[in-house]
């Protein structure tokens, strides 16, 4: 079959993971998708057409709407797609196809009129599977939603190559990309409070970029340029480029993963690794409830109630069993399995 892929195609980490565990299950189907101009995803079962020509004449998601009725089916992977500060309540029907959304998180929304719009219009899809408790409860009056653990717990990782080494990744985002501006100084001071002090517990640093079009490797700069000099030199940086591969192997060398990015988070217990959270919104944080993970957390909004100096080698050393939510996120699949026939290698 056919199927056409709404995701987000911007070279960002957790974003391309879903697209790639997506067309990875399904490898005798071709997929297609649009962007406006990143590329580099193209590969045997997938088309990415980066047209930006297009985008200028028509807006996205008429664009979309057009090209989603050549296809037998679309697929709509992603997270936090539903935000209301930054949806315009956009159709996200794509005509009449069978339409499939997957991995989603709702929120945060601020009135009851987005809710609705949005609610109406996941009545009228095959499938609507959350990531989370928290959305799940506000859909679940509807027969075709369910709940399943995130995407990318269902990922292999049998070619991770996985350390000890006592290395903490710190995933660094942007505060005025990710929540607002008046943050960003508070942050970066707390980013360095907290570098200095894994610095003086024997911990290698490295900042991390999910995404450079969202700003991640400038607030990188930002932080390291206020870094006296003795630690500024020690700091490594990685960015994030499209290499899934080599970001996963990066991720595997370390002990502890400071999660600014929610896959963060995720790719940090899915490897094994402690976490260390760092919240610019409650979607990592209904996440973690909802697997019962007590750790302490770092949230943007309320910086002051955060010391570094508190936290203890106990913490900074703990891990999870996340068989159970391995196993839940196939769930994710069951029915679009039933379209395309299942799991290609079973």
């Amino acid at each position: 079959m056919k199927i056409y892929v709404d995701a987000y195609f911007a070279k960002n980490l957790g974003d391309d993971l879903f697209v790639d565990i997506l067309t990875n299950r399904y490898q005798n189907h071709k997929f297609f998708a649009i962007s406006k101009g990143e590329k580099g995803y193209n590969k045997e079962n997938l088309k990415v057409y980066n047209n930006k020509y297009f985008f200028k004449i028509l807006k996205r998601f008429q664009l979309e709407k057009c090209l989603a009725n050549r296809y037998d089916a679309v697929v709509t992977i992603g997270g936090s797609m539903f935000m209301e500060n930054n949806d315009n309540n956009r159709d996200f029907s794509l005509g009449k196809n069978k339409r499939y959304l997957l991995g989603v998180n709702f929120g945060p929304y601020k009135t009851e009129k987005y809710y609705q719009n949005i609610h109406n219009m996941m009545s009228k899809l095959e499938d609507v599977c959350f990531r989370d408790k928290y959305s799940y409860n506000l859909f679940k009056d509807l027969p075709n939603t369910r709940c399943a653990s995130d995407i990318i717990f269902s990922m292999d990782t049998s070619k991770v190559k996985i350390t000890n080494r006592k290395r903490a990744i710190i995933s660094i985002i942007s505060p005025k990309d990710k929540i607002d501006e008046k943050y960003q100084e508070s942050y970066e001071n707390k980013m360095i409070e907290l570098i200095k002090f894994l610095d003086g517990k024997g911990y290698e640093i490295c900042l991390m970029s999910f995404c450079k079009f969202e700003n991640d490797e400038q607030e990188i700069e930002n932080i390291i340029n206020k870094l006296p000099k003795t630690y500024r030199d020690r700091v490594e940086r990685y960015c994030y480029n499209g290499n899934i591969e080599q970001a996963l192997n990066v991720l595997g060398d370390c002990q502890l993963i400071v999660g600014g990015r929610f896959h963060a988070n995720i790719l940090g217990l899915v490897l094994g690794k402690s976490i260390l959270p760092v919240l610019y919104s409650d979607k990592t944080l209904h996440v973690l409830q909802d697997m019962e993970i007590n750790v302490p957390i770092i949230d943007i909004r309320k910086l002051d109630e955060f010391d570094a100096k508190s936290l203890t080698d106990e913490q900074l050393n703990t891990h999870f069993d996340v068989e159970k939510q391995k196993k839940d996120a196939q769930r994710h699949f069951e029915k679009l399995d039933i379209l395309l026939g299942g799991k290609e290698d079973e």
